[in-house]
This record gives C-alpha cells, structure tokens and sequence, in this order.
C-alpha cells in the first residue's frame, strides 16, 4: 500500500492492521518538540537580553527557512534529494552550535547570537520537514496517536533531563533536531527516490496539472494555522524552564489522553474534534490569564499550555496526511504550513511584548484589553472567518495526483473537445489548451505550444477545471472519453 492509498480514505477507516505508533517517528517528535522547550526556555533569553527584538528576529528566522524548503521543493525542476540535504542540515546543525558557543564566549551579544543561530534554523525547519515526510508513512490514526505521543514524552524528558539540557542549551538545541534526522532520514530519502522512479515529473510540472493537489499559500488551513499560533505566541513564556513543572505534568498526562482517545475514537473528524478542544483551551485560558491568584493563574498557562500543545499535533498531523495523499507536494505542504505556524507565533511575541503602560494599574488593564482583543478576534475568525471550513474536509480537498493516460491521438477527441468546450463556455484560447491537456500534455509542453508564460498556462488549467467542475488532469481526460460515449 502506496502513501496515497493509505490516506485515501481519511478518517475513522484506518486499516485495523496498520500500526497505531512508528517508534522512529514518535522519538523524532519527541526530539524536535524537546529542542523547542530548550529553545524557548534557554536558547532565545540568553540571546535577547531582555529585549524584545531578538525574540521576533530568530521567529523571523524560522519563518524564512521553512518558507526558503517550500520554495525550494516548488520550483525545482527534480524531486529534492532528502539524504543529502539531511547531511547539510546536520553540518548546519554543528556549524551553528560552533558558532553560538563562539559567540557566547565573545560577550553573547544579540546580533552574534542571531547570526549563529541562521544555520541552526535552516538545519532544523529541515528536520521538522523531514519528519514530516516520516509521519506521512503512517496511517492517519496513527498519526494522530504518535505526534501526541511524541509531544508528552518531550515534557516528561524535559523535567528528567533538565540539568542537562540547561548545562549545554546550545548543544541539545543542535543535537535534538540532529537525532531526529538520524531517525528517520534514511527510510524518508529511501521512499522518496521509489516515488521519483515511478512518478519522475518534478513537483513544480505536477502542480501546473494538478492544482487541486497542492494547497496554495493562501488556503484557509494555513491561515487558520497562522491566526491560531498568533494566540499562543502571545501567551509563551520565555525562559520557564522547569519552574512551572506542575504544569508540565499536566500537559504531558493531557497529550497522553489525547492520543488514547485518537486512538479509540471512531469519529471520522478527529482533526475538527481536536481544532474545537484546542479553540476551548485557548479561550478559556486568556480569560482566566486576568486572575490574581497564584491557583488560577496555574490553571491559565495549563489550559493555554495544553491547548497550543493540542493545535501543535494537529498541525501536525494535518500536514503529514496531506503529505501523505499528495507525495510529490508533501515537502512544499509540511514546509507552508510550519512557516504559517512561525509567521503567527512571531506575531503573537511581538504583540505581547508590546509595551501597554507605565504604571502597575494601567499595565494590568492594558494587558488585560490586549488578552481579550486577541480571545474575541480568535473567536470571531473561528466563527465566521471559518465558517463551513473543516480541517477534514481541507485535508480531502488534496486529491492525490493520478497517473495520466491519455487518449488515442484521434481526430475525434478534437472534436469532442471542441464540443465540450463550446458546452462549457470555454474560451477559444482556453479551448486550445483544454485540447492539449485531453491528450496528456503536461505544462512544460502547453507553455511552448501556445506561446505562453507559466503563470498565464495556469490561469488557463485553473479556469478550465472550473468550468468543466474536474479536478485533475485525469478527470478531464475521463471527461473527454465519457463523451464519446455519449455521441
């Protein structure tokens, strides 16, 4: 069973025989989502020196790597190769560590800090994409159950290992995401070249074709990701470590529940089940976040806690089933929506260092708006912003790309062509290009053929799905075969 097979039928039909756990993929989990407590535990303080700007630069940074794979994995004209991007990744890794030890000894002044932390963000959005593409192997449920999974266990090694990790920040930092590429890189890079031998069309020519397979950058899931990250950016605490323990325990035992009911549930919209539990999480802990008491302020930053942890895995596992359905967009897939992730987390610091008052009072007030200006805009967006969207039906909305067979080269498929588009109100020049794409032609061919740009030959495919209401290349071409039966 092929990836795109496995994710077909999304949802409470997962195969009874497929594994529920990949333990590669719930250790590689568990490393990056480790590496991101020691990031913004010790990493990002000793390089902001309570400064706000170094906070947004390094999200900045993240943002503009995993936005440079997407590119990259886009445009390319051949299938990325994953073993030896991972050795890069992993020299960046080390290089950076290098480079932020150096820079501490220097004086750890934020400009050297940042600088050392560039190659650090490029190697590990890399890990994160790979592993990724690792989850995209597993069946949806078990997805939903390793990244859960994967994520207590980090709290649980975060409290274990914490004089460790605090000892060595820039070190575990670079190690983490560097084991999680030893675990899983080769297996991805092994299915990846069996993916480029029996479909070697670069992804860049498949999306021309194809665009029902690939998400645009300004699909509402990504939106819906970035806006929702907005909220927990602006509720991180920096520099927590293990002092708020008792909710680490709480987040931890949280996820476990979460993945056993993932895999128990037999509900088809586990996705939509996870984004309300989250949404609830999220507002109910802003509103609580205004209490004076030390009990509800634990009971705030858990709910936040467990509620941005539980939009994590479903980001998660979002992105890894539709890398799963759509192979030869999944790095373009898993990298957009990482780089929404970091866009709003960026934003969400950005906001909550704002400052909103100079005196104790006003401060409280102020912050308390700012709370629930970003509760109600969060609400408002979930409401009608996301009216009718569904993280399901997003995730079933990437069609797998089909191999293409195309008709006889006969003189009658013109002509069913040319009745079909007259049928359909296709333009004339819109009708040579639906012509083409009935015998198979791929982009590359039409831009030559009919003399045009690549982003004009998309226009054309796009408008022509429309109006023929297919989503596929080969869709169309069933399209045109129906037809003569018809005659």
């Amino acid at each position: 069973m092929d990836q795109a097979e496995k994710a077909g039928e999304h949802g409470g039909d997962d195969a009874g025989g497929e594994r529920l756990v990949d333990v590669r993929c719930l250790a590689a989990v568990c490393a990056l989502s480790l590496s991101t407590f020691v990031q913004n535990g010790y990493v990002y303080p000793m390089s902001s020196s309570g400064e706000q700007w170094p906070l947004v630069a390094h999200g900045a940074l993240y943002s503009l790597a995993f936005a440079f794979w997407a590119v990259l994995a886009h445009v390319r004209k051949r299938w990325l190769p994953v073993a030896r991007l991972s050795a890069l990744a992993g020299a960046l890794l080390a290089l950076g560590a290098i480079a932020w030890l150096l820079a501490q000894a220097g004086g750890s002044s934020p400009v050297g800090l940042l600088a050392a932390s560039a190659p650090i963000a490029l190697g590990r959005s890399w890990a994160v994409v790979v592993s990724g593409l690792a989850l995209s192997s597993v069946a949806p449920r078990g997805v939903s159950v390793t990244v859960p999974l994967g994520v207590g266990l980090s709290y649980a090694a975060l409290l274990a290992f914490e004089p460790l990790l605090s000892a060595a920040p820039a070190v575990s930092y670079a190690l983490l995401p560097l084991l999680a590429l030893a675990l899983v890189a080769r297996p991805v890079d092994a299915a990846r070249r069996g993916l480029a031998a029996t479909c070697p069309a670069p992804p860049s020519e498949l999306a021309l074709t194809n665009p029902s397979s690939f998400p645009s950058p300004g699909n509402r899931l990504f939106a819906c990701i970035a806006l929702f990250e907005v909220a927990f950016g602006f509720s991180i605490e920096f520099g927590a470590g293990v002092a708020a323990w008792r909710q680490d325990v709480a987040a931890g035992i949280a996820l476990a529940l979460v993945a056993v009911w993932c895999a128990r549930t037999r509900l088809r919209s586990r996705e939509d089940a996870l984004f309300h539990l989250s949404g609830l999480l999220v507002v109910f802990g802003f509103f609580v976040s205004s209490s004076s008491t030390a009990l509800l302020s634990d009971v705030s930053r858990s709910a936040l806690a467990v509620g941005a942890q539980t939009f994590s895995v479903l980001t998660w596992a979002t992105l890894a089933i539709i890398a799963a359905r759509n192979p030869a967009g999944g790095i373009t897939a898993l990298a957009t929506g990482f780089c929404a992730s970091n866009v709003g987390a960026t934003a969400g610091v950005a906001l909550g260092g704002l400052p909103v008052g100079a005196q104790d009072a006003a401060l409280a007030d102020a912050r308390l708006l700012a709370l629930a200006l970003v509760a109600v805009v969060l609400v408002a967006y979930v409401w009608i912003g996301l009216r009718g969207f569904s993280f399901s039906d997003a995730i079933q909305g990437v069609r797998p790309v089909e191999p293409v067979a195309a008709p006889a080269p006969e003189a009658a498929v013109e002509a069913r062509c040319a009745r079909l588009a007259a049928a359909h109100g296709l333009t004339e020049r819109e009708g040579e290009v639906f012509a083409l794409l009935a015998r198979g032609r791929n982009g590359a061919f039409i831009q030559q053929e009919c003399h045009v740009t690549r982003n004009t030959a998309k226009t054309h495919i796009r408008r022509i799905y429309q109006k023929l209401n297919v989503h596929t290349q080969q869709e169309l071409i069933d399209l045109v075969e129906a037809d003569r039966a018809t005659v």
